[in-house]
């Protein structure tokens, strides 16, 4: 399967060999969350300014 494809919880289980406890799942999560990469627009590759 094409790791971009690749859900969260499938690519804990490709790491860890097995399922992963519920711990390790919000585990996970909260390391995507924080380092993922920001989405780029079709601009140019430039990340629109964030609102608030």
């Amino acid at each position: 399967m094409d790791e971009s494809n690749k859900s969260l919880d499938d690519l804990v289980r490709d790491e860890l060999g097995e399922e992963p406890s519920q711990e390790a799942k919000d585990y996970a999560r909260r390391l995507y969350e924080r380092f993922r990469l920001p989405a780029t627009s079709d601009a140019g590759g430039v990340n629109a300014p964030a609102t608030e």
